[in-house]
Formats: C-alpha cells, structure tokens, sequence
C-alpha cells in the first residue's frame, strides 16, 4: 500500500527532475489513488489497534511540537524583529499563519467528533 505511494513520490521528483512536472504529478496521483484503492478495496486488514495507537501518538508528539514552535517562535521573532534584531522573511509570517490555521481546524473537529462520537 505504502509502495504505491512512495512509487507517486518518485515519480513526481523524478518529474521535477526531468523538467515534467504535469508528468510528474499524474504519477503522484496514480500512486496516491492506487493506495487510497488498496486501502479501501483490500480484504485484508490493514490497521489494527497498534496501528491506530502509534497514529495517535505520532500525531500528538507532532502536534506538541508544533505547539511550542508557534508559541515560543511566533511571539520571539515579532520581538526581535520589533526591536531591530532581525528582518523576519515572508515565510515566517506565512508559516505562521498555516501553524494558526492547523490549530484552528484541529479544534473545530475536535469539538465536532468531541459531540458525536
């Protein structure tokens, strides 16, 4: 399953790589097709609980760890910035943005699943 995925991933650099990108980016779907298909059509079960633990906890290291960048990062660069340490690029505001926007959504479905599930 996660083959044909990787196979996407390849191809699409090896797309990038050869100036192709559409090229590349159709063998990325097909791979990512080809996965979702295995997935859902495979008869075999391809997740059990430890499989779903080791999401779980993947995803809540992951989102601690962004939780500390956007709290320590985000307020630190405005005041350097602020205090003329530092010229913050683009990207930084952008970045954060994004780490705002994650946590927005991760919230709203949290209370949303919280309710119904």
């Amino acid at each position: 399953m996660y083959g044909l995925l990787v196979a996407g991933i390849l191809g699409l650099l090896i797309g990038v790589y050869f100036n192709q990108f559409v090229a590349g980016v159709l063998l990325y779907w097909v791979g990512f097709f080809g996965m979702l298909s295995v997935w859902q059509l495979s008869p075999v079960l391809l997740y059990d609980e430890r499989d779903i633990a080791i999401e779980r906890k993947a995803s809540d290291w992951t989102l601690s760890i962004f939780a500390f960048v956007l709290v320590l990062g985000a307020p630190s660069g405005l005041i350097l910035e602020h205090g003329g340490v530092l010229t913050l690029p683009n990207a930084f505001h952008g970045a954060m943005w994004v780490l705002v926007t994650v946590y927005i959504v991760f919230g709203v479905i949290y209370t949303i699943l919280r309710q119904y599930v």
